[in-house]
Order: structure tokens, then C-alpha cells, then sequence
């Protein structure tokens, strides 16, 4: 047990180094490749499926379908960072439930509430004026709308809208809560504590169903990183260039199987193997980079601004691009657009409605992301009045 621990707390300590700056970046990239594939998927003809005039034209297309690995990127990131925060806390006898679900919580809702109203907007307009087809009823989609703020998309209700990204969403917020409980049942000494934590734990397995349930150990793998043991031969910048070069393998496998083009003659949604190979890919990234670079050496300025720029917004962009997207596509459509043929012309087309989606998305961050300390140093606030009220009160009484 303590070596693990000093395993955890050497890698927490290289998690606040040079790394971080190389995983902003990756986190930035992982939104923008989850925009392209989705813009993709409006822009160009036979999505998928077209004959490119050269090479790069080719090279630039691919990227269009690197969406769907990138959101395995998201899980490893995810699973890497909030246990470590987690971990620390219970290690450093500072965990509470308040202080986690406040941080959790302001950072999820201070960007999903404005993104679902925005849904809501885009999407009532494209319905309206643009033959945009999916208001059904007022009482599925309110159903809907309140089932993605409780975090029930695929599991109750769908996902809102044409928002279709906020799916990972749902899986997000049940790992943060299932990873904490678990720990919590090995480490807490009161048998009470312990039924009442394996009881809620076994509610949420349930209610999440199997597929969830089998990403959370893509999710794991983050939290794996942060206990292994640094070897010499990881500083090697062979080991570093290999684990890049499966990671690329990995993503770039995804979209192949996906679309029957490997292994099977047709398309499968069955991918939760070559999944777990992105993830385990990417978690030996993650590994190589904590432990081969020297944390002495100066990170380069210009690299960690734009890292932590692209990491700023990531969030913002991921829950806002698809609405927009959706609802320039059924304007285009009515007015007689019918997809863009793939060559040089047409690829920066779409590199201009990537850069100036970034744009609006970093804007949306300033009033969203950029204010999350605010909201949970508010809600905080708020709590610690309500308890001086409270003393107060009894002792008038």
C-alpha cells in the first residue's frame, strides 16, 4: 500500500509539470476532432465513402473521422484527473461529498445549462422556418430537456435535441459519482458506511446498464496511470515515439472497423475492443509523457498558451458545435446546398468554419467555463451562511 502511494504521489506531482501543458493541448485537439467529424458529416458528399483528387486532400479528410476515438481521449483524460482529485483528497483525510459534488456539479451545469437553452433555441428555429424534423411533442421533448440535466440521456430519455454529444455526458457524471463510492467502500471503516456505499454502488451498475458499465473500465485506465512505477527504459524517446504511433494506429483502426472496411464486410457499432485499445493506447502516452520527460527542462511558452487556450474552451466547444452545425446545415439545405466535393478548396472551407467555431465557442467559455470558481466559491459561500443562519435559529429557540 505505500508503494503505492508513492507511486501516486510522484505521478500527482509530474501531473502538475511540464505534462499538463501536452495534455491541455490533447484535450483541445480531442474537441476540435469531435467538431470536424461531426461538420464533416454536413459538409462534404458521401460522407465517408468519396474518391480524393491527391493525397493531402486524403490526409486533411481523415481527420473528419477521428471523432469517435477522440472521445475515448476524453474518458482516459477524465478518468486520469478526476481521480486523481479524488485519490488526494481521501489520502490527505480532506474528502468530502460537499466540496466534490460542488466542484463537479458548478463545472458541468455552469456550461450544460446555457448549451441545452441553446439547444432549445437552435433547434426550435431550424424546426420552424428551416423543414428541420424533430419536435415531436412539447411533453417528450421537456421529458428530454430534464432528463440531460439529471444526466439520464440513453439511459431514460434521449438525448436533447440535435445535441447529440451530451450522450458521453451521461457517462461522465455516473463515473464521477460510481468512482468515489467504490473507493469509499474499501476505505471506510464503519460496516454501515460500507453497505450503504456497495448498495448504491450496485443502484447505479444497474441503472446505467452494461455499456456504460463496460467504458467505465476505459475510464479506469487514467486512474491506473497514476500508480505505476516509473522504469528506466520509458525515458527513452523511442518508447515515446512508439506509444505515439499507437495511439494513431488506434484511431485511426476506429473509424475503419466502424465503416466494414477491416475485419468485416459491413458497419458494426460493436466497438468497445478496438476502444479499449485507443484507451489503453493513449493511457501508455499519458504514461510515457509523465515519466520520459525531464520536469527540470522549461516548458515553451508559446506551446502552454496555446495548450491551455485550447484546453479553456474545449468543454464549451464540445456541447455547442453540433446545434449550430445542425441548424446552418438545414438552412443551407433549404436554400439548395447539397454537400461540398472533398479537394483542396472544400477542405479550407471547412478549416475556416472550424477555426471560426473555436472562436464562438471561446467566447461561450468567457461566460460559461471562465466563471466556474465564481459559482462554486458562491455556492460554498451560500452553504456556510445557511449554516450560520441555522445556529442562529436554535439559538434563539
Amino acid at each position: 500500500m505505500n508503494r503505492m502511494y508513492n507511486n501516486f504521489s510522484k505521478v500527482n506531482d509530474l501531473l502538475d509539470g511540464k505534462v499538463s501543458n501536452y495534455l491541455d493541448f490533447m484535450r483541445g485537439l480531442a474537441a476540435i476532432l469531435v467538431l470536424m467529424e461531426h461538420l464533416g458529416s454536413r459538409l462534404f458528399v458521401g460522407y465517408g465513402y468519396l474518391q480524393f483528387p491527391n493525397a493531402i486532400v486524403k490526409l486533411l479528410y481523415l481527420l473528419n473521422l477521428l471523432g469517435g476515438p477522440a472521445v475515448i481521449v476524453f474518458f482516459v483524460l477524465s478518468g486520469l484527473f478526476i481521480s486523481r482529485t479524488v485519490l488526494k483528497t481521501i489520502f490527505e483525510n480532506k474528502w468530502s461529498w460537499k466540496s466534490y459534488l460542488v466542484n463537479r456539479l458548478s463545472r458541468l451545469y455552469v456550461v450544460l445549462i446555457p448549451a441545452l437553452l441553446l439547444t432549445f433555441i437552435a433547434d426550435k428555429i431550424a424546426s420552424n422556418y428551416f423543414n428541420y424534423r424533430w419536435y415531436t411533442n412539447d411533453f417528450t421533448n421537456i421529458k428530454d430537456f430534464i432528463g440531460n440535466l439529471f444526466y439520464l440521456q440513453t439511459i431514460f430519455v434521449r438525448t436533447y435535441g440535435s445535441n447529440a454529444p451530451l450522450w458521453s455526458l451521461s457517462s461522465e457524471f455516473w463515473y464521477y459519482m460510481l468512482f468515489p463510492v467504490f473507493i469509499l467502500i474499501f476505505r471506510n471503516q464503519r460496516k454501515a458506511l460500507k453497505i450503504v456505499y456497495s448498495i448504491i454502488a450496485l443502484g447505479i451498475l444497474f441503472m446505467i446498464g452494461q455499456r456504460i458499465n463496460s467504458y467505465f473500465l476505459i475510464w479506469l485506465l487514467g486512474t491506473v496511470v497514476l500508480f505505476l512505477p516509473s522504469i528506466h527504459l520509458v525515458k527513452s524517446k523511442i518508447i515515446m515515439s512508439v506509444s505515439f504511433l499507437l495511439v494513431c494506429i488506434a484511431m485511426l483502426l476506429r473509424p475503419l472497423i466502424n465503416n466494414g472496411r477491416l475485419f468485416i464486410d459491413h458497419h458494426t457499432n460493436n466497438l468497445f475492443f478496438v476502444d479499449l485499445f485507443i484507451g489503453l493506447s493513449f493511457s501508455f502516452l499519458i504514461y510515457s509523457l509523465l515519466h520520459g520527460i525531464e520536469k527540470k527542462n522549461k516548458a515553451n511558452k508559446w506551446f502552454e498558451k496555446i495548450s491551455k487556450l485550447l484546453a479553456s474552451f474545449s468543454f464549451s466547444l464540445y456541447l455547442l458545435h453540433y446545434p449550430i452545425i445542425n441548424l446552418v446545415y438545414y438552412w443551407g439545405a433549404k436554400n439548395g446546398f447539397t454537400g461540398l466535393q472533398p479537394n483542396l478548396l472544400s477542405v479550407f472551407i471547412e478549416i475556416i468554419i472550424v477555426v471560426l467555431m473555436c472562436m464562438l465557442a471561446f467566447l461561450f467559455s468567457r461566460i460559461t467555463e471562465a466563471r466556474t470558481n465564481f459559482v462554486r466559491t458562491f455556492i460554498m459561500r451560500s452553504f456556510d451562511m445557511f449554516k450560520v443562519d441555522k445556529r442562529k435559529v436554535k439559538e434563539m429557540m
